[in-house]
């Protein structure tokens, strides 16, 4: 498959000027890439999709992210939660009781994120956020392919060891975790969409055995979606580029359906 980040969707009803643009949900300033030829698409598009309709809102999104009973720790043994005490002290300058009081009620994939997200802070730009502004700018439409629900859902779904062993090795091993967000990156940058594919599939950890939760079946839900959304108006959709390349990624699915997906160079 050719290398791009953006692809045009043509084929039997689907409205003129239609478009697919591969996001990166963490991406440090100097690697983010939005040219004036993305931004003029956007605008003259009617209707921004993309995986959510809009930044979410906070507390929508803390009653997704806290646990309804129990404790964060009920998730770890006495040597794990060590492991986590040390941590927070090292990365976050958190004392155990800081520490404690501030994730108890969290679900441990929102620890996960603050392993990672640590290192960036005021660092990243969010194309979500860029093309949220965008489109609200120029009154444009904005929709989603899930919700805030559904999405947390997938991680909902992990099995209690799942997510322990999420925690520790975002933990334990956060230079193999800059590692590979670092090579992300690059690839993303290189536009090639069924390498990042394959780095995500390959990676080893959780996502990668559950692969068809977080990638293939919402790929399979969002066709019809974004099929609807094409035949109705001028659509400017932006998922992550994970969602785009591989076998059962949203432009092999098109493709599958008899539409006409080309790449857009930047």
């Amino acid at each position: 498959m050719a290398n791009s980040l953006l692809w045009k969707i043509e084929g039997p009803g689907i409205k003129k000027g239609c478009y697919l643009f591969g996001t990166m949900h963490l991406i440090e300033k100097d690697k983010f890439y939005f040219p004036d030829k993305l931004k003029k698409l956007v605008e003259k598009s009617d209707v921004l999709v993309m995986e959510l309709p809009g930044l979410p809102n906070q507390l929508e999104a803390m009653q997704y992210v806290t646990l309804k009973e129990g404790s964060f720790f009920d998730y770890f043994s006495p040597e794990q939660e060590d492991s986590l005490f040390a941590w927070a002290k090292k990365e976050m300058n958190m004392s155990p009781e800081k520490f404690r009081s501030t994730v108890e009620k969290m679900k441990p994939f929102v620890v996960v994120q603050m392993a990672t997200q640590m290192h960036f802070i005021g660092k990243t730009e969010s194309y979500e956020m860029t093309l949220d502004n965008l489109a609200r700018a120029n009154e444009l439409e904005i929709a989603g392919l899930e919700t805030v629900a559904e999405q947390m859902a997938i991680f909902d779904q992990l099995s209690a060891e799942q997510q322990t062993t999420m925690v520790m090795e975002g933990i334990r091993d956060i230079e193999k975790g800059l590692a590979l967000t670092e090579r992300m990156q690059q690839v993303y940058r290189s536009q090639n969409i069924d390498s990042l594919y394959l780095m995500i599939a390959e990676d080893g950890g959780v996502i990668s055995e559950e692969q068809s939760d977080f990638l293939d079946d919402r790929n399979l839900k969002w066709i019809p979606k974004i099929v609807a959304f094409c035949q109705k108006n001028k659509t400017f959709i932006a998922v992550g580029a994970g969602h785009l390349g591989g076998p059962n990624g949203v432009i092999r699915l098109l493709r599958k359906e008899g539409f006409t997906v080309t790449p857009v160079e930047l």
